[in-house]
């Protein structure tokens, strides 16, 4: 499709929203759009970060359904988060599409289309304006803050948890105005699933509450201020127990189930990740109205001024007073403010689990509604204010498109920057600074790519800024040892075991590497030591039995060659190196036999 088409399909969704009061043709309209942004995605590849984690090297997803696998889906492990709806999620895709990444990052989009025209939904719902539903969701749909959330496989857990948690929402509007035994049921369920996709919505009954003030009027005042009712909130917290205890219980799964930051850098203190907290806010605000220099990570700082987090809470006090100033004829705008605040307060605020970032472009993606909310009732608010019919409608027509006459352009740039590895790792590389994790990255892809210069050099800057960054020093010396540069390899090697430990990260591989380097220079005892060491790490794994058998073998112990073998078989049945190496020394026996 060329450049100019995602322009006229929002053209021609926007008039289409204007003139038709369908909600099915609202939400469909906006659907589109977000539908025409990225419809490309399907040509893109896997992203070497994460990815492999999650589908390429997942043996969870790529099992197939089976009872056995999806109960094993359902119990924590492997460091990644506790997130089983994502999962099999996943297996069903790599059941339809095998290794065609282009599949998963289509559905990725599917879904993404689905939250658009959900919020669509929502935003007509709770206003009963066109405009301003159509003006928010569009937002959702073009805002380039939210492609690495739909072009990054790794996000799935995102578009998928904002899809069920937006089926929650509106499913509790429904039951707020008309309840019902069923609707509260199917709320529940719902929100649970979200939170078993990824535990972002844990503060959804304070949503919720931001909801029930405003604009379904369950809190107001006796006396009609725009204070809630004292007595009316209790009411309305003790309703929402069990959403507060499902949240608990996803927090706990998160906290329990998820590695911290086993190759951070830094090790911040709870005063400087509540500072960057603060900073990030801003810098999200900054996302929302100039998207620019967008990665897929930033890396977390090693300090932050104390001038930028008093300007940025400044900053963040007068936002919050100018709303509280317009809560009697604007109440929308401080919800939508709170609603921000509260749906980001998760992944900003301490305690984090996973690598410690700056801040997420993915994490803006429930956050941000509530801005869009808030936008697309100004503009309603606005464009109702003048009298005359045409005017208004060009008023109305102008607050959705000019937005997305902005944004389109640059979410067609920035989205182009995710269609390979490497284009991925060149733009982050570009725009910060400090980005060890994918300096290692990119090193391994020019690694792959023959390029070993290159990559040793990518993985000698990631230890210029972080010296003890395991992956790297591994990655270097497994380079140099293909290299047969042994002597040098070791180094780097062991200490890649040695950070590692520190870490408590895993050290299988970097064992596998110093002992097949310790073999190569001739050091077959020390080499026995780190092969022990391996397989006690991973005992399941059949590298370290083949590779000790081999060690055995040529050392002249055809014995302990072969009880090596079979336990590489054993632990992996299929491991046919193992198998072909046990048939070599089968037939060398039999060969010396007279």
């Amino acid at each position: 499709m060329p450049d100019s088409a995602p322009s006229a399909a929002s053209s021609a969704a926007a008039a289409l929203a204007a003139r038709c009061g369908s909600p099915l043709v609202l939400c469909l309209a906006v659907a589109a759009l977000a539908a025409a942004l990225y419809h490309g995605v399907g040509h893109y590849g896997f992203s070497i970060l994460d990815d492999s984690h999650y589908v390429t090297g997942n043996p969870r997803v790529l099992a197939g359904f089976t009872w056995g696998n999806i109960k094993n889906v359902f119990t924590p492990g492997e460091g990644l988060y506790w997130s089983p709806v994502t999962l099999l999620s996943l297996m069903l895709d790599a059941r339809l599409f095998g290794f065609w990444a282009g599949g998963f990052h289509l559905m990725n989009a599917l879904w993404h289309c689905a939250n658009v025209a959900l919020f669509c939904l929502l935003v007509l719902r709770l206003t009963g304006s066109r405009v301003a539903a159509v003006a928010a969701a569009s937002l959702l749909a073009a805002h380039p803050a939210h492609i690495e959330a739909v072009a990054w496989i790794t996000a799935r857990k995102d578009v998928l948890s904002t899809f069920l948690g937006l089926c929650a929402v509106n499913l509790y509007v429904s039951w707020a105005r008309r309840p019902s035994g069923a609707k509260n049921a199917l709320f529940h369920a719902t929100y649970l699933a979200s939170l078993m996709a990824k535990p972002m919505l844990v503060t959804l009954a304070g949503l919720l509450l931001l909801l029930d003030w405003w604009p379904l009027g369950r809190l107001r005042a006796a006396d009609g201020g725009p204070w809630p009712d004292r007595r009316l909130l209790v009411l309305r917290l003790r309703e929402k127990a069990l959403l507060l205890a499902l949240g608990a219980f996803a927090t706990f799964m998160t906290m329990t189930s998820h590695y911290a930051g086993a190759f951070d850098r830094l090790d911040p203190s709870l005063g400087h990740k509540l500072a960057n907290a603060v900073v990030s806010c801003v810098k999200y605000l900054g996302l929302l109205l100039w998207p620019h220099d967008q990665a897929i990570v930033y890396p977390f700082p090693d300090v932050v001024p104390a001038l930028h987090v008093a300007l940025s809470g400044a900053l963040l006090a007068a936002v919050t007073l100018l709303c509280l100033r317009q809560l009697r004829a604007r109440p929308y705008l401080l919800v939508g403010w709170l609603w921000f605040l509260a749906a980001l307060s998760p992944v900003i605020m301490p305690p984090k689990v996973g690598l410690h970032v700056e801040y997420a472009d993915r994490w803006a993606y429930v956050p941000f509604l509530g801005l869009y909310l808030a936008l697309g009732c100004l503009g309603a608010e606005l464009a109702g204010r003048i009298r005359r019919e045409g005017p208004r409608l060009a008023a109305a027509a102008a607050w959705v498109l000019l937005p997305l006459a902005a944004l389109i352009p640059v979410q067609q740039r920035q989205l182009a920057t995710w269609a390979t590895p490497f284009s991925i790792a060149e733009q982050a590389l570009r725009v910060t600074r400090g980005n060890y994790l994918l300096l290692n990255n990119f090193g391994i892809l020019k690694s792959l790519r023959g390029d070993k210069a290159a990559a040793e050099a990518a993985y000698l800057a990631a230890l210029e800024i972080y010296p003890d960054y395991g992956p790297a020093l591994y990655n270097l010396g497994l380079l140099r040892l293909e290299q047969k540069r042994c002597a040098e390899a070791l180094p780097p090697l062991l200490k890649a075991t040695e950070a590692d430990e520190r870490r408590g990260a895993k050290v299988y591989d970097a064992y596998c590497g110093v002992a097949l380097c310790l073999t190569l220079l001739g050091r077959a005892g020390e080499a026995q030591h780190y092969y022990a060491l391996a397989i006690r790490e991973n005992p399941a794994s059949p590298r370290a039995y083949n590779d000790w058998g081999n060690l055995a073998r040529d050392t002249g112990d055809p014995l302990l060659a072969r009880e090596l073998y079979q336990q590489a078989l054993a632990a992996d049945p299929g491991y046919g190196l193992a198998r072909r190496n046990l048939e070599k020394l089968a037939t060398e026996a039999t060969k010396s036999v007279p």
